[in-house]
């Protein structure tokens, strides 16, 4: 079986994406924008006028799993909680023993140890199934909040990231647990790629790259209530595809103009709270194009004894063969 997955659990876990009727779970599906006074908020909103519905995030980014050290989260995640409430254990604090994972055609095998921090578990996870540190750490906060909060309830480490947890069901308890979480949901998020060894005659069969195809023109929906309308979206990259089938909602106008606020009765959140906090804590979405080098202008006749005169200009690169 699947990673220790028994038939209804995989059957559980994929109802998450083949259905988009009323939420249970809220939060997981975006439907709610977390901001409560108990987590603290970027200081400058993202320009949500910048958000791309068919490139939330580029690939280079989204899976980098080299896009932070176990040092540089627990370094980010101290910032983001200086002092955590009484009683409580924030992110920060958090550890947990982990157990040993044979690999997979979505992720690496993973060593278990005991009494990780959620740095460690967040580093090792990201690098076992190839996705950026920094994505999970927006993905624990746009579902849960989990980053940011002070005083935060044994849940949001039980359902961090919102895996397992179809929009029609109870989270599934065989994913419960940090650990089990971040895996889980990264496995998820590599799953819908459909990488080498997925596919017809494999055990991961389901065809989940014809589900809001990249390079496609797809009709995503702003809310669970088909009433609320969809939008026609073309998918630019295998993130956005992947966010998609892992939140399937985009943000209606009402949600945009909100910043990290609420909209209106068809606003949804998840994917837009993904941009925002991206952005504001580790910059654009959008990877970088390199800057072409401009040269000046070369004029004159090539020929013994002539002179060629460089003149101030730009350069514009031609192909060659």
């Amino acid at each position: 079986m699947l990673e220790g997955m028994s038939v209804n659990s995989l059957r559980r876990g994929l109802r998450r994406l083949l259905t988009s009727v009323a939420a249970i779970a809220v939060v997981a599906s975006g439907l709610v924008s977390v901001n409560v006074a108990t987590e603290a908020q970027p200081a400058a909103a993202a320009d949500l006028s910048q958000f791309r519905a068919g490139n939330i995030i580029s690939d280079s980014l989204f899976w980098d799993s080299n896009a932070m050290t176990v040092a540089q989260i627990q370094d980010f995640l101290n910032a983001k909680v200086p002092s955590c409430q009484s009683g409580y254990v924030c992110l920060k604090d958090y550890r947990e023993t982990t157990w040993t994972t044979t690999a997979n055609p979505m992720c690496a095998a993973y060593t278990g140890a005991a009494n990780e921090t959620a740095a460690t578990i967040i580093f090792k996870v990201a690098k076992a199934c190839g996705v950026s540190q920094k994505a999970i750490l927006v993905m624990l906060q746009k579902e849960q909040g989990l980053v940011t909060h002070t005083w935060p309830s044994g849940w949001r480490y039980t359902a961090a990231m919102g895996a397992g947890c179809p929009d029609t069901a109870a989270c599934d308890s065989d994913y419960y647990g940090f650990f089990n979480q971040v895996r889980y949901g990264s496995y998820l998020l590599k799953r819908y790629t459909q990488p080498p060894g997925t596919g017809p005659g494999t055990w991961w069969d389901t065809r989940f790259d014809l589900m809001k195809p990249v390079g496609r023109v797809s009709q995503i929906q702003y809310h669970p209530n088909i009433a609320c309308g969809t939008q026609d979206v073309y998918i630019e990259n295998q993130a956005t595809h992947a966010l998609y089938l892992y939140t399937p909602y985009t943000p209606n106008s009402a949600a945009l103009a909100a910043g990290y606020s609420t909209g209106d009765g068809c606003s949804a959140y998840g994917n837009r709270n993904f941009f925002n906090y991206y952005t504001d804590w580790f910059g654009s979405t959008q990877a970088s194009v390199p800057a072409i080098t401009a040269y000046p202008a070369i004029t004159g006749t090539a020929r013994v004894g002539s002179t060629l005169t460089a003149g101030n200009g730009t350069y514009s690169g031609s192909p060659t063969s």
